[in-house]
This record gives C-alpha cells, structure tokens and sequence, in this order.
C-alpha cells in the first residue's frame, strides 16, 4: 500500500522504544537495562530509507538506545529532563532544515504526544493506547517490534519513485 503525501518528506523521527522494539526489556534488581531486543528487518529497511530521507531517533530514556544508534551510524537526540522531547524536536527540523509538514513523527508513549501533535504526518504503531491513537495522523497496522519500518518503507513507494525521478 502506497501513500502521497502532500508534501515531499525530508525528514523521519521516531521513537525507539515501542516502535522498534516492542516496548519490552529485561532490568536486573538495581533497575539497570541489561538488553532489548530489536527488529533486525527495520534495520535493513532504515538503510535503505537512509538513501531518500535522513533517519534520525528522538528517546528519553536509557543509555541502550543511544549506544544501538551508534553502533549503526544513526543519529540520536536525547529528550531528557527539563529538555524533553518537544523542546528538542525543533532543534532537530532546523538541523535538517526540515518542516514540520515534511517530515513524519513515529511515537509510541505518552511523552511523544505533544510532538506528534506539531507534525501533521504523525504515526504510531497498532499497540499503542487510544491516548496516541487519537493524536495521530495515521496508526501503523504493525504493532512495535514488528516491523513498523517495513511498513512505512511500502506507504513511502510513490514518494521515493518521485524522488528516483528527481534525480
């Protein structure tokens, strides 16, 4: 399945919890992440949308995401603390001289719900509550950790041959 977008997309920032993984993870007594496990497809499918949009990841939480996105040359944004996700976000759309209309959100917690609500091509994957649902622009029919990216990459088919025509 095939989407058109109004406008030619730039830019795609996601989540990783919830979206790459499916939100779950093992933690010892001292509340220490010790692993996650991540959809190696969407991996493949990341690279390949590498060739047509930048990919970047936007978290708040623990130091796993941010050493996964290293390992694999993707860039990270951490949105912590007093300096959560919303204040970071348009940081990044400048970074990438990107708009808001060009670019696609992919969320899946609560934290990303103010973000979702300032990108019109917001997306979540299909297990994530009414309370994200409701906010965005489209939900995924894969539920996180199974294969979000390969999804988005079909609904991208026409916009990417636009661009292969572009060239």
């Amino acid at each position: 399945m095939e989407m058109i977008f109004e406008r030619p997309i730039k830019l795609i920032v996601s989540e990783i919890d919830g979206v790459l993984t499916n939100g779950t993870y093992a933690e010892d007594e001292l509340g220490n992440t010790l692993y996650k496990v991540f959809n190696q497809k969407d991996f493949f499918v990341i690279n390949e949308l590498k060739k047509y949009y930048k990919v970047v990841f936007l978290c708040d939480d623990n130091k796993i995401n941010y050493n996964m996105c290293q390992r694999k040359s993707l860039p990270f944004y951490w949105g912590k603390g007093s300096k959560g996700k919303y204040e970071t976000l348009p940081n990044i759309l400048r970074r990438y001289d990107a708009t808001p209309d060009s670019t696609i959100y992919i969320g899946s917690k609560l934290s990303d719900n103010k973000c979702m609500r300032l990108i019109p091509y917001s997306m979540c994957p299909d297990d994530v509550g009414d309370y994200l649902r409701s906010t965005a622009w489209a939900p995924f029919i894969a539920k996180g950790g199974d294969g979000v990216f390969v999804e988005l990459l079909d609904l991208l088919q026409f916009n990417i041959k636009m661009i292969k025509n572009d060239r």
